[in-house]
């Protein structure tokens, strides 16, 4: 019984070391990743700029399509972004990284980078329902 979970675990560390190797916007990112994350953390910031300006009748965020002078979504990332007019969320990420790279924002105007966290074993009991 535990000899299989110490297997998965080891594949599990394994897996990770291999995915560290192949990230994009890690230490062995070339150039052009390096442009299109910056292209993508600039998207961001230029989202939550025009969603900061004055609008009349008080704070109220806009959909995409009527946000002006916005720079094109960056080559390789796909765009989620959703308001209900009171908050919004922005998220673009990079379906070329292996390692799931994505930029997150939202109406508090701050702009986060990462990768998600990868998945831990868990072991339970035959009797845990």
């Amino acid at each position: 019984m535990l000899i299989p979970v110490l297997t998965m675990l080891g594949l599990l560390a394994a897996t990770d070391v291999a995915r560290a190797q192949q990230c994009l916007h890690g230490r062995l990112g070339t150039m052009e990743d390096r442009t299109r994350r910056e292209r993508a953390l600039e998207f961001a910031r230029r989202v939550n700029a025009v969603q900061a300006l004055p609008s009349p009748g008080g704070p109220r965020y806009r959909p995409l399509e009527e946000l002006p002078m916005l720079p094109a979504v960056p080559e390789g990332f796909d765009l989620q972004f959703h308001t209900d007019g009171r908050s919004y969320t922005l998220l673009l990420k990079d379906r070329r990284d292996p390692c799931r790279f994505a930029v997150f924002s939202d109406q508090e105007g701050t702009v986060y980078a990462a990768v998600p966290q990868p998945p831990r074993a868990t072991v339970l009991p035959l009797e845990t329902r």
